[in-house]
């Protein structure tokens, strides 16, 4: 019996899935984890539709060249540097097992997991599964094009879990994890997350970086950790402190309340004594303010 080439299926089903408009100069920093040997092949498969480069491409447990996660310190530094001196359209970014991507513009910015989440579900009818971290652009870009956007509490089970009773096609975390249905089965891929987004960054009628100036502008704390003993009193005192001025609020994962001009979400950790915090506002103004105000009551 003929032993199955798993990496050569993948690859083939990976190459099925790119169908760009137009043909993009991508760079792919694999972190010296498990992307590389499979971008490698995918690489020769697709050269009539993608121009590939890759950087950091050769397996190794040491992580020379910048460590597993994506998301630390000077961790993008190999990157952008590769997009400045290929003229590349943008930039991906892998960690080491290949479940999670993150990308760069043409001129080297990070962008953010509202715009990645939202252009990728443009390749995807239906209802859109989003955790409650998603700030206004992704929800409004979303809404824009018709569909509906069901609220998930963070972290793969529940994503998962949501999609497969309610049949969406596509989930997506802001921390760069994307998933995708195939008949009845839930995955997340790094991999497939990044050729879902060249798809979508190659159908914008400007270059990526031109579509993302064109957006609105929010002011965004990124998640915010606090070591936290008693999670549920925090947790009840803001809900007491703000439920008059709110306009929504959501017990779904934690708390999250909504306002005119702005709106935040509070996490307890699973597993430590931490209070996750997002927040995000329509103004400098009002995001200095409401982000100061909010850190005094939970310290």
């Amino acid at each position: 019996m003929a032993k199955t080439n798993y990496i050569k299926t993948y690859v083939d089903f990976l190459a099925k899935h790119l169908q760009p408009r137009r043909k993009l100069r991508v760079v792919f920093d694999c972190s010296n984890g498990t992307t590389g040997a499979v971008i490698k092949i995918l690489r020769n498969l697709v050269s009539g539709k993608l121009e590939i480069f890759l950087i950091n491409e050769k397996p190794d447990g040491r992580f020379p060249a910048h460590g597993p996660d994506p998301m630390a310190k000077d961790a993008l530094n190999d990157l952008r540097q590769a997009v400045h001196g290929r003229k590349a359209d943008l930039g991906a970014i892998f960690d080491a097992d290949g479940d999670r991507v993150f990308f760069l513009d043409s001129r080297g910015r990070f962008v953010s997991g509202d715009i990645t989440s939202a252009l990728i579900s443009q390749r995807f009818k239906g209802p859109i599964v989003l955790d409650v971290r998603h700030g206004y652009l992704a929800r409004e870009i979303i809404k824009a094009d018709d569909k509906k956007v069901v609220n998930s509490r963070v972290g793969h089970y529940f994503v998962k879990k949501l999609m497969t009773q309610k049949k969406i096609r596509f989930g997506a975390e802001i921390s760069g994890h994307y998933y995708f249905r195939f008949r009845d089965a839930v995955w997340d891929s790094g991999i497939l997350g990044a050729i879902e987004f060249i798809n979508a960054a190659a159908s914008l009628p400007v270059d990526l970086a031109i579509w993302i100036d064109e957006m609105p502008r929010y002011y965004c704390s990124g998640e915010i950790n606090f070591k936290i003993d008693d999670k549920m009193t925090v947790l009840h005192g803001l809900e007491q402190n703000y439920q008059k001025r709110a306009d929504k609020i959501s017990r779904l994962d934690g708390l999250r309340m909504e306002f005119s001009d702005w709106w935040f979400s509070l996490r307890p950790s699973n597993t430590e004594n931490l209070l996750r915090l997002n927040l995000e506002a329509k103004t400098r103004e009002s995001f200095q303010k409401n982000l100061a105000k909010i850190k005094s009551l939970i310290h």
